[in-house]
């Protein structure tokens, strides 16, 4: 493989057409000319809109699959039936390093899966977590997991906060000894269910620089560099707060200084809080990039997901 970066992207996986993310490529191209991409669509998609993918920049490539994964695809039934998807090729192209990354709006489990089934694991955790980087005044947070795995044991989210002290220096330019919490419903040791009790009396064990638990109201005051919790609890608190961002963004103000206002809330310190900025969840534990694109991504959103891939490559690289 060249020098040149190059993002193996499933085109056919989200809840919306792939024009949308046919658009966002294009949109891509012209302000990261070089990076090379290897675009999978199925059959179908290809003969339909050959003239369209005929559009894209020399050098980059399509490549036709046989199968697509549907967004309620069961990622058992995925991964037995499915590895000649777009989906399950895509991710094969960065195991055969023929691509530096993949990126996906696809069907979040079934990427795991296929993950797993075609790249090796990294670190000691039994499977791989879903991470993303949070706004914060004054400093950014690693979140993770949101939604990969949606049950931890206490040893699984000690093991997801070693992952996330590993990482959270390369992504976040932080400490090489970042801050670690715990995600829970209060900051005192006594609060909890068993695994998160659990949890905490393994790290505070650990030589990691844990701080103990944090509060959802600690998630974006740079309070820790890395904050960690299952997947079920990460992926309802990270759309609860893309969900606000929304309505505020889609409740246009009427008079001036509203509209002013608006424009104030959204860039605050140079820290810009439009959730389709950060579109884009690292998949992390394994030895290739694996990026989740949003499932409604839309055209704005696929783009911003592909420039997260781009910089998600370019930290890792430098840093590695």
């Amino acid at each position: 493989m060249s020098n040149q970066p190059v993002i193996a992207i499933d085109l056919m996986g989200g809840d919306l057409s792939p024009i949308s993310r046919l658009d966002a490529i294009q949109k891509f191209k012209p302000q990261f000319p070089s990076h090379t991409l290897k675009v999978f669509v199925d059959n179908g998609f290809n003969e339909s809109h050959k003239a369209l993918l005929g559009c894209l920049s020399d050098g980059d490539e399509v490549i036709v699959s046989e199968q697509v994964i549907s967004m309620d695809e069961s990622p058992l039934v995925a991964l037995r039936k499915k590895r000649l998807s777009s989906m399950s090729l895509s991710v094969k192209a960065v195991a055969d390093h023929e691509a530096d990354a993949i990126l996906t709006a696809g069907n979040s489990g079934a990427l795991v899966a296929l993950a797993k089934y075609w790249l090796k694991s990294e670190v000691s955790i039994e499977r791989p977590a879903l991470a993303t980087v949070l706004p914060g005044i004054p400093k950014p947070a690693l979140l993770l997991d949101i939604g990969a795995t949606l049950e931890y044991n206490a040893e699984d989210l000690f093991a997801l906060a070693e992952l996330g002290a590993e990482i959270a220096p390369k992504l976040l330019c932080c400490s090489d000894n970042p801050e670690v919490a715990l995600l829970n419903v209060g900051t005192e040791h006594i609060k909890g269910h068993d695994t998160v009790q659990q949890a905490d009396r393994l790290l505070q064990q650990s030589d990691l620089n844990y701080l103990g638990f944090c509060e959802g109201t600690h998630l974006f005051k740079g309070y820790a560099d890395v904050v960690c919790c299952d997947g079920f609890v990460g992926n309802i608190t990270l759309k609860a707060c893309e969900g606000l961002m929304e309505q505020i963004q889609n409740n246009k103000p009427k008079s001036w200084w509203q509209r002013w206002l608006q424009k104030k809330f959204w860039q605050i310190d140079d820290v810009n809080l439009n959730p389709a900025q950060y579109n884009g969840a690292l998949l992390l534990g394994l030895d290739g990039l694996v990026v989740k694109a949003h499932g409604n991504s839309d055209q704005d959103g696929f783009y911003h997901a592909l420039v997260q891939t781009a910089n998600y490559l370019k930290k890792i690289k430098s840093n590695s």
